[in-house]
């Protein structure tokens, strides 16, 4: 029997959740149940995300995600999957571009989250001087006081 919308979407919360909690096996066999329904592209990415953690097949699980973001380039949930996965790969610039796409498309609290864990700090204001530089601390501070950062 073919399960109807609502326990599809609920299906999706429960591996989502399970994801995010670190329990990637749970989440995989929530995403495969609701695979074996439709080819959401949501879906493909977290189950993508759920590959590269549990098996480590990273470089399927990032064509996966970009086979998702061509689909949905405004879903800031396909950036914040593929970031994870760069995360896995040790590619941690890539990972930092990918979750600033990601928040340029929409203000997601869990990507803003992980930049927050990664200690990513803003550029420096005037980057031919050194970040220590006197110059560039005033000016990022005022900056920042103003609202201009």
């Amino acid at each position: 029997m073919k399960p109807n919308l609502n326990q599809l979407q609920e299906i999706f919360l429960k591996g989502k959740t399970a994801a995010e909690n670190g329990e990637c096996h749970s989440a995989q066999i929530y995403f495969s149940q609701i695979a074996a329904h439709s080819n959401d592209p949501e879906i493909q990415s977290c189950q993508a995300y759920c590959l590269a953690k549990t098996e480590g097949r990273v470089q399927t699980a990032i064509k996966l995600c970009h086979n998702s973001l061509q689909k949905q380039p405004a879903n800031s949930l396909h950036h914040l999957m593929l970031g994870r996965i760069l995360l896995l790969a040790g590619q941690r610039e890539k990972a930092i571009t990918t979750f600033r796409q990601g928040l340029r498309q929409s203000p997601n609290p869990t990507i803003m989250n992980e930049l927050k864990s990664l200690g990513l700090r803003k550029p420096a204001v005037i980057k031919s001087l050194d970040r220590a530089h006197p110059l560039n601390k005033t000016l990022g501070k005022l900056f920042t006081a103003i609202g201009l950062r």
